[in-house]
């Protein structure tokens, strides 16, 4: 409710923004009473055009962020701006004939960008401490013949069908249940029970329970991209850029991963995978997954 709350203040404000900006364009002299100012321009508009293109694009740029749902984006360019009415408050209280009553807008201004700013940047800490899914390599690619990764499967987090085609999957349950589908078979897995993927089996898992389900993974012969896929979905999810299950936000995001796991679509889902697959390439071409494991993937 405060994260829907703050996210409409905010487009209330960038909506404002552009109002503003807008108006010291088109009349000048009136977005200047406004304001709070008044001087003998003599026709020369020059410094309110100045200001009204600055609003203009400070409103542009909250609404870009919320539409393109840049959360922490919105957050820290709110708190950032909070020094625009600011400074704009100070310079109307210079005026001898204004009093607190020409301030109160840009006070105003000042409460709701620092406000609504910090409630977002709260939110969004909340929304990421609310993950507990993780991946830790235990055992890397870079060194061993094997990749070995520890990592925890929340409650409803599930793969489709798929299988791969460069290396077996051998899951053992640490801690928790966990249901693995392999060919027509159907396990439920409990601590200690363990199954191996053959390449090309396909095969999904779901966490049916309630509680994580810790697994330790062993991908024989080892795969570094298959490591890095699962650091970033987790590093995603815990950034709050993911559904509750676990799946990336981004389509973008989501084919990178497939990519990066070797992962491949069975059934009416291969119709996608063609897609997917230039999706993928688009973000490489673009330095997105350089993005992501510079943030996710370091030692």
């Amino acid at each position: 409710m405060t994260k829907t709350l703050s996210l409409a203040i905010a487009f209330l404000t960038g909506i404002g923004m552009i109002f503003i900006g807008a108006r010291f364009l088109i009349a000048p002299e009136t977005a200047e009473l406004g304001y709070g100012i008044h001087f003998n321009e003599q026709g020369d508009y020059s410094f309110h055009y100045i200001k009204g293109i600055r609003d203009l694009f400070s409103g542009l740029l909250i609404c870009t962020f919320l539409v393109s749902k840049q959360t922490k984006a919105l957050a820290i360019t709110l708190l950032l701006g909070t020094i625009i009415p600011v400074v704009d408050m100070l310079i109307v209280l210079t005026k001898e004939y204004n009093g607190i009553t020409q301030a109160i807008p840009h006070i105003s201004a000042i409460v709701v960008c620092f406000l609504f700013g910090i409630l977002l940047l709260r939110n969004k800490k909340e929304q990421s401490n609310g993950y507990h899914g993780f991946a830790k390599i235990i055992q890397s690619a870079d060194t061993h013949s094997e990749s070995v990764i520890e990592y925890a499967i929340v409650p409803t987090e599930k793969t489709p069908w798929h299988y791969h085609t460069l290396f077996s999957e051998t899951f053992e349950v640490l801690k928790g249940t966990l249901e693995v589908g392999q060919n027509n078979q159907v396990y439920q897995l409990k601590q200690g029970d363990s199954v191996t993927i053959m390449p090309n089996e396909k095969h999904y898992f779901h966490n049916i329970s309630t509680a994580d389900c810790l697994v330790k993974v062993t991908i024989s012969s080892g795969n570094k991209n298959f490591e890095n896929a699962l650091l970033i979905l987790k590093g995603l999810a815990k950034d709050g850029f993911a559904s509750a299950s676990g799946v990336p936000a981004k389509l973008s995001d989501l084919a990178l991963f497939v990519y990066l796991n070797n992962s491949r679509m069975v059934g009416l889902q291969k119709i996608a995978e063609p897609l997917f697959n230039y999706i993928a390439a688009r973000a490489i071409k673009n330095g997105r997954l350089k993005e992501l494991e510079l943030t996710y993937c370091r030692e």
